[in-house]
């Protein structure tokens, strides 16, 4: 008896999740600049919790400050944001848009991380990295940000091991870069695991069309 054969047509990604990874040019004369204007704002601003456990959260107010290396540092992020904006949009964008970015500074000293969260009501989430450090162990999550399947019912068996089926997916950026992911994807910040600080930025974008009127901040 004659095998049955057959012909591949493709294989589709119907619901992929993108990140979308930058590097800021000029990352370490910035970096120890805002160094600087975070330990003074920290000197006299106690800070808020939100999905910070321990360590020091500023509040929301990153694009907004008048701090040289913040205002520098906003503009680099709000134009990657820009650009991650059209890549995403492969040219389907409905007129001209206005982003808006809120933002705020995480300090995450040994021992503190960030439990699992996701930030409704934007388009994108992201996070900028000034100061990061990996523990002494290689083979340690410390430190790292780590992405969860959105979807409700994720692919669960472990057999055929599958990088479109994962659960979820762990990074370790350098300082100096910059992701951008859309707000919905559910992320957490494992417990630092180094003898030094773990400093970022994190955001939310919003994006309208010019005509219409972005909500205050």
């Amino acid at each position: 008896m004659a095998e049955t054969a057959f012909t591949f047509g493709k294989s589709m990604m119907l619901f992929p999740t993108p990140v979308l990874a930058y590097t800021i040019a000029d990352a370490e004369r910035i970096n120890a600049a805002i160094l600087a204007e975070i330990e003074e704002r920290r000197a006299r601003d106690p800070g808020v919790t939100r999905s910070n456990r321990a360590g020091w959260h500023s509040e929301s107010d990153f694009f907004t400050r008048q701090e040289p290396a913040h205002i520098e540092l906003g503009r680099a992020i709000s134009k990657a944001v820009g650009d991650a904006t059209k890549r995403i949009s492969r040219g389907r964008m409905q007129g001209k848009v206005r982003i808006q970015l809120s933002g705020w500074i995480n300090v995450n000293p040994p021992s503190a991380y960030n439990v699992p969260h996701d930030h409704p009501g934007s388009y994108w989430s992201g996070c900028y990295y000034i100061k990061t450090k990996r523990d002494a162990d290689p083979s340690s999550e410390g430190g790292a940000i780590t992405f969860i399947d959105p979807r409700c019912a994720p692919t669960g068996q472990p057999l055929v091991k599958a990088p479109a089926f994962q659960g979820a997916h762990s990074m370790h950026p350098e300082p100096g870069a910059l992701l951008v992911f859309p707000s919905n994807v559910k992320h957490w910040v494992h417990p630092n695991g180094s003898d030094e600080e773990r400093i970022s930025v994190a955001f939310n974008a919003f994006v309208f069309s010019v005509a219409e009127q972005a909500p205050a901040s």
